[in-house]
């Protein structure tokens, strides 16, 4: 058990280092384009990112099902012949699907650039070629997802992460350098990002490859497999069209709704919160998910239960600061980011409800993997369902009558109803008991002390002072803000005791050589 922790500290720390970076080549690159493509341009890859949600929530549950699948039988003995055979399989389901979705992106592209978008300055021409790039973007992403779920359900996150590292500073700087000396355009832009995507799904495809224990053969295409996992793949396909559904009614109707530009800001509002977001939680959810596969294989329910509670916490120690400090330093942030004024009063609103919205979607990842490792999708499938007939019409005339504003104020609406409902039937039928727990130590108690502590920072922090000192309170209510949060938990609490105690360990053994 120590040393399934140990590894899985390895993979969470590892998601981390990846994140944190690929974050900070964002938060430097992100206004370094800006100026060369235009926010217009920004709201394209905007809707780009919707699309490429979609897609990726509609891959039929082929991801999913082959981090959970490779999960369970890395646990058990003498599989590497199944597990062969389940690569092989599922990879030819996805380049078939990944051509029909290239082909079928570009003939829509004509309809969409001509008939949905609103722009000022772009020429129709010039969103046609974007939408045209991004289509087959968009499926070379597709395609690599199988190889990178794989790669996390064999615990290969540090190979993975290693891969997104490389990748992801070719993908920033490499852009950046084409806008300056090629092109200064959105299609020279899109053309980068998609050489860097095919460069990298052929590294995860390698790497798994590689990453299998030796069989006798081959991998071979089993259609007997597709029925064996149809049943959870079906699952998380239904999952997928709901939750499609449920997150992107808004951004479709904005982006009818508003010009190009303003929705260029609400999704830049949605990028910012969604990057910081999924860089802390989907770093310890991407390492633990395997983990609750494989101790559902082996039946071993008391370690289950104690994981999921350490993860939880060890989520919200991290997760509350960011959010919170989101929610009440938005303007601030946004000006030290961008550095314009404009960016900042036209999104800062934006960004703090977003903020929320996500922190409460944030929360759920965990519940929901812990429901998918037991391959259970009914509940969620059937709470999408409610869910599309109760809050999506309040979404759609919210965002009529009050427009990007209504469309965040939604985001925070749906993801508290299911934080709210989801979990609660959950602990009906996994870790039974565990609810009441969930609430006041996993949730409850890392918030109020994240809480405190930004609001005396935001009392603390002056409103005039230059950008320089701006961004030194900031990282200072940070870090004050996590210290609250972390020493609230036990999960952070017991970490910190680790990390001394294995200082202490590592002084004594220096100073007796």
């Amino acid at each position: 058990m120590l040393k399934k922790i140990f590894s899985t500290k390895i993979n969470v720390a590892a998601n981390f280092i990846s994140s944190i970076w690929i974050g900070f080549l964002s938060i430097i690159f992100v206004p370094l384009y800006l100026p060369y493509i235009g926010i217009e341009a920004y709201g394209l890859i905007g809707i780009f990112m919707s699309v490429q949600a979609f897609i990726n929530l509609l891959d039929f549950g082929l991801s999913p099902t082959i981090n959970v699948e490779l999960a369970k039988l890395s646990a058990l003995k003498d599989q590497s012949q199944e597990m062969h055979n389940l690569k092989r399989t599922l990879e030819v389901v996805n380049w078939f699907l990944a051509i029909f979705i290239a082909l079928s992106l570009c003939a829509l592209t004509p309809l969409i650039a001509r008939l949905w978008i609103q722009p000022n300055n772009l020429s129709v021409e010039t969103i046609t070629q974007a939408f045209i790039i991004m289509s087959v973007n968009i499926a070379i992403q597709f395609s690599a997802n199988l190889y990178a779920g794989g790669l996390m359900g064999l615990q290969k996150q540090v190979s993975l992460n290693v891969i997104n590292i490389v990748c992801g500073t070719l993908r920033s700087v490499g852009a950046f350098v084409v806008l300056i000396y090629f092109s200064p355009t959105i299609q020279a832009f899109l053309l980068w990002q998609g050489l860097i995507a095919l460069l990298q799904g052929i590294m995860f495809a390698v790497t798994l490859k590689f990453s299998l224990p030796n069989a006798s053969t081959k991998g071979r295409f089993q259609k007997e497999l597709l029925y064996k996992i149809g049943s959870f793949a079906t699952g998380m396909t239904g999952i997928g069209i709901g939750s499609l559904i449920l997150s992107q009614t808004d951004k479709v109707i904005l982006s009818r709704m508003l010009t190009l530009e303003t929705f260029g800001y609400y999704m830049l509002a949605v990028t910012i919160s969604s990057m910081a977001m999924s860089m802390l939680v989907g770093s310890i959810t991407h390492a633990v998910y395997p983990r609750f596969s494989q101790f559902v294989s082996t039946g071993d329910e008391n370690q289950l239960r104690e994981f999921y509670h350490l993860s939880c916490q060890t989520v919200s120690a991290f997760l509350f600061p960011v959010t919170i400090v989101f929610a009440l330093f938005s303007y601030d942030i946004l000006l030290v980011w961008t550095g314009k004024e404009e960016i900042a009063v036209n999104t800062y609103s934006l960004l703090s409800l977003i903020a929320i919205g996500t922190g409460f979607n944030s929360l759920l990842w965990l519940p929901y993997s812990l429901q998918f490792a037991h391959s259970w999708t009914k509940l969620l499938f059937y709470l999408n369902i409610v869910m599309i007939f109760t809050v999506v019409p309040l979404m759609i005339a919210g965002v009529y009558k009050y427009g990007a504003i209504g469309g965040a104020t939604a985001w925070i609406v749906l993801n508290a109803a299911y934080l709210v409902v989801a979990v609660q039937f959950m602990h009906r039928k996994i870790l039974k008991g565990e609810l009441l727990r969930w609430y006041l130590e996993d949730l409850a108690m890392p918030f109020i002390a994240a809480l405190l502590a930004a609001v005396i920072g935001k009392i603390l922090l002056t409103s005039n002072g230059t950008k320089t000192e701006t961004f030194v309170g900031l990282i200072a209510v940070s870090i004050f803000t996590f210290s609250a949060a972390a020493l609230s938990t036990k999960a952070m609490r017991n970490h910190l005791k680790n990390i001394i105690k294995y200082i202490h360990n590592f002084n004594v053994e220096q100073s007796r050589k």
